[in-house]
């Protein structure tokens, strides 16, 4: 009884807002045949639709200083919701146009493909956003939905919308850096390289949730991230935000943002409150001192680097180290760093560091390890070298760096050897100079041999002739 009223009560804080859609000439319906091109101005936002409430605006975004995508924004704060295509993006002018005709399209007649996106939709009448921030294209005379923005996240979930294993939708950075996606029992965050290449940095697994069904996650007005069965929507797991239990507080979403960390925040009719972090430790964030670089915890914004390249450390690189493009590599070893996700690497029990280091060394897909010696487990590291962090523990870190003849200098660690490695050198050098010694002792002893074993001549007389051991011959016999 308690939320049912609460939530009266917050619908009718969104009926009261200042900002109302009557006190505007925003339309809240779009019907067929309706078209628009964004002005000459320079705004940073120009509405096309609004909901009943005018908490929210679907229209054109600017983008950069003469690019444009559709966007939903949140127009107390102009935080944006929900962008069409953040990906391929039109121009800010007369040669770019809005249409509705049952089916959203966004042209650029100034680019030959002139077809920016569209929503793919067909049979719809008119288009509406609902106050939660959801676009629908609407299809008479049951006003049924055929068509919503919900189905098709950006970087950002609000609440009641679903987010769902058994489709393709995944959140994104505006970079395609990061993403963050729903499996079947869990949720996890992912850099991305060029290719088919990821790694995982963030994962929440649902205890309880059958590894057979697929779930959805929603954002609940109440505080935290529902996790729910898609089949039946029993309820399965949920992670609380700071804002858990403590009543219907305001609009909450849930953001994927450009570091690569996924936040939560609720509106407190001012401003954004954050109340959730994935990541708690900036340090590890994959991309926090970019690749080959140190994070030290406590000091987040001091890096140093693994290896240094033309400008800070080296750049991120991709790919493997298989196949004829395969130019080689050096090797970079490191004593007390770690990541914060060893939980969610590939683990292998190995006897010891040279052992970790040679399940690397010989695989063509591995970029580097870390070496656990209090538990004798090596982490595998498939994916170029990101962000590592200082850590007081036993780990030992072994880093591959391409060979790429770009007159990259690494770190001179790279050319030291292991203590073992030491050892095997010495013992060879002794051996090949004992070899060399005794080789020209034994020389020495021959030639000192051979000399003494030569007549002695005597100075100022001729030598004794030696008997003849052939017989004699007639001098006229040929």
């Amino acid at each position: 009884m308690r939320s049912t009223s609460l939530f009266v009560c917050y619908m009718l804080a969104l009926l009261a807002v200042q900002w109302t859609a009557a006190d505007s000439n925003i339309p809240t319906r779009i019907i067929k045949g309706f078209k628009a091109s964004p002005s000459r101005g320079s705004a940073q936002f120009e509405p096309l639709l609004t909901d009943i409430t005018g908490v929210f605006a679907f229209g054109f975004l600017h983008v950069s200083s003469a690019k444009l995508d559709l966007a939903i924004i949140h127009q107390p704060s102009t935080q944006q919701v929900w962008r069409a295509n953040p990906f391929n993006l039109a121009n800010w002018g007369n040669s770019t146009t809005f249409s509705f005709n049952g089916n959203i399209v966004l042209t650029d007649e100034s680019i030959q493909d002139s077809l920016i996106w569209s929503s793919k939709s067909v049979g719809g009448d008119y288009l509406a956003l609902s106050n939660n921030s959801n676009l629908q294209i609407y299809a008479s005379p049951a006003d049924s939905s055929i068509w919503q923005s919900f189905d098709y996240p950006f970087d950002t979930l609000v609440q009641g919308q679903k987010f769902s294993s058994a489709s393709t939708a995944s959140l994104v950075t505006a970079d395609k850096r990061y993403t963050l996606r729903i499996g079947i029992a869990y949720l996890a965050l992912f850099m991305e390289f060029h290719g088919s290449q990821e790694m995982n940095y963030w994962k929440h697994t649902a205890i309880k949730a059958n590894a057979l069904k697929d779930i959805y996650a929603q954002v609940d007005p109440r505080g935290f991230l529902g996790i729910y069965y898609v089949s039946d929507g029993i309820y399965v797991d949920r992670i609380p935000f700071d804002s858990f239990e403590r009543g219907l507080l305001g609009f909450h979403r849930l953001t994927l943002e450009s570091d690569g960390n996924l936040y939560a925040y609720y509106w407190n009719n001012d401003t954004w409150v954050s109340v959730y972090t994935a990541q708690t430790e900036p340090c590890g964030l994959p991309g926090k001192c970019g690749a080959y670089g140190i994070c030290i915890p406590g000091s987040p914004t001091q890096c140093t680097c693994l290896v240094n390249g033309t400008d800070g450390c080296l750049q991120s690189d991709s790919g493997d180290f298989c196949g004829i493009q395969n130019t080689g590599f050096s090797v970079i070893r490191k004593s007390g760093v770690t990541v914060e996700y060893t939980d969610i690497m590939e683990t292998i029990a190995v006897g010891s560091l040279d052992e970790c280091e040679k399940t690397c060394e010989q695989s063509c897909v591995c970029w580097g390890t870390l070496y656990s010696n209090a538990a004798k487990s090596c982490y595998i590291m498939d994916y170029p070298i990101q962000t590592v962090e200082e850590s007081g523990a036993s780990y030992n870190g072994y880093f591959k760096l391409r060979s790429n003849g770009q007159g990259i200098v690494a770190h001179k660690e790279k050319h030291r050897h292991k203590p073992g490695h030491r050892a095997v050198i010495a013992v060879v050098v002794i051996f090949t100079l004992t070899f060399v010694g005794m080789a020209a002792y034994g020389g020495y002893w021959w030639w000192d041999k051979k000399r003494n074993s030569l007549p002695i001549i005597q100075l100022g007389s001729a030598p004794k002739q030696q008997p003849s051991l052939e017989p004699n011959k007639d001098p006229d016999t040929k």
